[in-house]
């Protein structure tokens, strides 16, 4: 019979980085870019590598970039960044993973399966620093992409520099966030920092922003982040900047993306 708890004394499947990625498709080529991405790329340069454990899209439409805070984020204005794709890395196998995407880009550029017609706000790898769970025998949080929630809300901020980390990101998840989450359709919060450039990216990559200074929360929602924004996240922004302990950068809501159809294509701007 299967022991749960005998997982405990093996190697533990466990989200130990993730890889953000945040596009936009140039006007006109929406659904060709939407389907370059979801039959194609996504699976060949990342779910095919050795230890990812899952990816998933997701869109905002107009409405929902209507609702972002603030309105000039790291990306610049809200309407930038269209689809977001979370990918989740094994514990202590993101070099690897990130040796066979490296390889695979290379291979699938001199195929001439890339797509210009699109502008990359970021793409890159994040450390995983700690969860919120609202049910403690819930979904475990390496399964949240799998699990398909209606509603993501991706949230970005910055430490004052009278804290640490480590202090900044116990601070937001237990005392700001987790108050605010209970008792709501929040049902895990996962928390990560961004990793410096990796040596093989190409010169002409931008350095990451934010090493060492900003924390990335990804919030599952069980209900369409509509419906609970005014009440769950709206104020955060205003929370967080209020106390002092640091600044928000970006309070965003995504749905799901419906894979294998071209819904939501005609609705981003």
């Amino acid at each position: 019979m299967f022991d749960e708890n005998a997982l405990l004394g093996a190697t533990p499947i466990d989200v130990g980085s993730a890889l953000f990625a945040l596009h936009d498709p140039h006007r006109g080529h929406e659904r060709t870019f939407n389907r370059f991405y979801e039959r194609d790329h996504m699976y060949a340069a990342a779910i095919l590598a050795p230890f990812t454990i899952a990816g998933q899209r997701w869109v905002a439409t107009r409405d929902l970039k209507a609702l972002r805070q603030p309105h000039i984020g790291p990306f610049g204005d809200i309407s930038a960044g269209s689809y977001l794709t979370m990918y989740w890395i094994q514990a202590g196998h993101l070099a690897q993973q990130q040796a066979w995407v490296s390889e695979q880009m290379r291979s699938l550029d001199q195929a001439g399966r890339a797509f210009v017609h699109r502008d990359v706000q970021t793409a890159t790898a994040y450390d995983h620093l700690r969860n919120y769970r609202r049910d403690p025998d819930g979904v475990p949080p390496f399964m949240a992409l799998d699990h398909r929630y209606p509603g993501c809300v991706w949230m970005m901020f910055e430490r004052n520099d009278r804290f640490s980390l480590d202090d900044f990101t116990t601070w937001l998840l237990d005392d700001l966030l987790a108050p605010r989450f209970a008792a709501t359709p929040v049902a895990i919060a996962a928390a990560f920092t961004p990793r410096p450039k990796e040596p093989w990216w190409p010169p002409a990559a931008p350095e990451v922003a934010g090493v060492g200074e900003r924390v990335v929360v990804a919030a599952f929602v069980e209900a369409d982040p509509r419906a609970v924004w005014d009440d769950v996240f709206a104020p955060v922004a205003g929370d967080v900047d209020a106390t002092g302990s640091g600044r928000t950068l970006l309070v965003a809501p995504f749905i799901p993306t419906s894979p294998g159809t071209d819904a939501y294509v005609d609705e981003l701007w």
